[in-house]
């Protein structure tokens, strides 16, 4: 058995511009991109959400998923993953050691908490930096959020 994760490619999307039509395009701002950012989901490939993964395309992100035991702090340096995204089946032995090998680093760490009805996103990592006890944030708050994370990782 390989020591070397395991990663599945999310799957391409064809995304179209706001408006096609030409009359409006001088009237429409345009839009700020996201630099193309890798993010890596780690856990259940079917934990993943639709909305999650359309958020992500929608803001020009790669992405791909690992399964949760395979993913080290060394393959998220080498593979340059500006994000991580963890969900709730990640142990929190992982989640500690993945920290502390991605301090100082650009990289930053996002944790899935569900909730009754939904689920709060929770910052562990932010540009190399422990943030534990930061305030969560709702789903809808989390485009806003990677959106931010991204572009202050690009500046780096």
């Amino acid at each position: 058995m390989s020591s070397i994760p395991q990663v599945s490619p999310s799957v391409a999307s064809n995304r179209q511009g706001a408006s096609s039509n030409s009359k409006l395009r001088g009237f429409l701002p345009a839009p700020e991109p996201v630099p193309k950012s890798r993010i890596l989901m780690v856990g259940r490939n079917t934990s993943w959400g639709a909305p999650l993964q359309s958020t992500l395309k929608r803001l020009g992100c790669v992405f791909s998923f690992a399964p949760s035991l395979r993913v080290t702090s060394e393959y998220v340096s080498k593979g340059l993953y500006a994000l991580l995204i963890l969900d709730s089946t990640v142990p929190p032995a992982l989640r500690k050691q993945l920290v502390s090998g991605l301090t100082g680093s650009a990289s930053s760490i996002f944790q899935l908490f569900p909730v009754e009805n939904g689920c709060w996103w929770l910052p562990v990592l932010l540009l190399g930096v422990e943030c534990f006890g930061s305030p969560a944030f709702r789903t809808k708050d989390l485009p806003g959020q990677l959106t931010r994370v991204l572009r202050e990782s690009a500046q780096i």
